[in-house]
């Protein structure tokens, strides 16, 4: 029987027998793995009348509201459901997600520590701890917590990633780079690993290095923009100037991008080809919509080289 075929089940039970409340229950979780949020909302709202101090019902209204997008109302529902049984892992989890993306960060990082004191080995809490002692800029409490999260789950590729992210920031290459390679280990098509071992590369000026990683970046995500930004940066240091033209021609051809034309008309600047340049200017604000470079700046290179006609 698929998943259809159950929720035509339930529903044809409880409308013989309303007072089947194990089959409501299964309908709502059903429909929340179906998107049926509505539907599971109107049998919530009809359990709770029965049941008003059932706090599985108030987290599952929780998951409705955030699902239909309606965060005030999904945290006075976790919030509820907490306070209804406080000592629920998951129930703690959700709270500080919900917590984490209104960024209420110190709110966050109270639940999901009480995560931690009822589920001590939960990794995604361990994770999620990290995650936020990385926004407030304490990179060694945030590398003591991915750590866990990864003694916890090895298997969790991001864990490895964000950890290899905070060696880098605190100038511990060597060690960053052993994760980087262990989060490609793991998931061998994660572009943003190849691309964080190509930017430490360049930091080492290890130039060649960074040039196969980066190769390999564009490779697994041909449209990462900062990928040709620091190869295109690379090959102008080592004076490959055709070979970068080469490759930004071939990228225009099939992605016509503002970031690409502009970073040809350093190229032909550097070749002293105005004219080239000039065009290349005009088409970087014709597709301004896909232009990270500074605009007005564009704009008034532009005007510098038109008075010069």
């Amino acid at each position: 029987m698929n998943d259809i075929e159950r929720f035509e089940n339930l529903q044809t039970t409880i409308k013989l027998n309303p007072k089947n409340f194990q089959a409501r229950r299964e309908l709502i979780m059903l429909c929340l793995d179906l998107g049926f949020e509505k539907v599971a909302m109107s049998h919530i709202k009809f359990l709770l009348d029965i049941f008003p101090d059932d706090a599985n019902l108030y987290f599952n209204t929780g998951i409705c509201w955030e699902k239909l997008k309606n965060f005030d109302n999904a945290l006075i529902a976790y919030k509820k459901a907490v306070e209804l049984k406080p000592d629920e892992p998951d129930f703690l989890y959700n709270l500080a997600l919900l917590y984490e993306a209104q960024g209420e960060i110190d709110l966050a990082m109270e639940n999901f520590k009480k995560v931690i004191y009822y589920k001590n080995e939960d990794a995604n809490a361990f994770f999620s701890i990290g995650i936020l002692y990385s926004k407030k800029n304490n990179s060694k409490t945030a590398i003591k917590c991915f750590k866990k999260a990864i003694e916890y789950n090895y298997s969790d590729y991001f864990a490895h990633f964000y950890l290899a992210c905070e060696y880098k920031k605190i100038g511990e290459y060597d060690f960053a780079l052993s994760e980087y390679r262990k989060v490609l280990e793991l998931s061998a098509d994660y572009s943003w690993a190849y691309f964080n071992i190509a930017q430490i590369y360049f930091e080492l000026e290890r130039y060649d290095d960074a040039i196969v990683m980066l190769k390999k970046t564009l490779e697994k995500n041909p449209k990462d923009m900062e990928a040709y930004k620091l190869l295109t940066q690379i090959l102008i240091k080592q004076e490959q100037i055709d070979e970068a033209m080469e490759m930004l021609t071939d990228v225009a051809q099939n992605n016509e991008n503002g970031d690409i034309y502009y970073l040809m008309s350093r190229l032909f600047e550097i070749s002293e080809d105005e004219s080239s340049r000039k065009d290349c200017l005009e088409l970087a604000l014709n597709f301004k919509d896909t232009l990270t470079f500074p605009i007005e700046s564009v704009k008034q290179e532009l005007k510098e080289l038109r008075k010069q006609d």
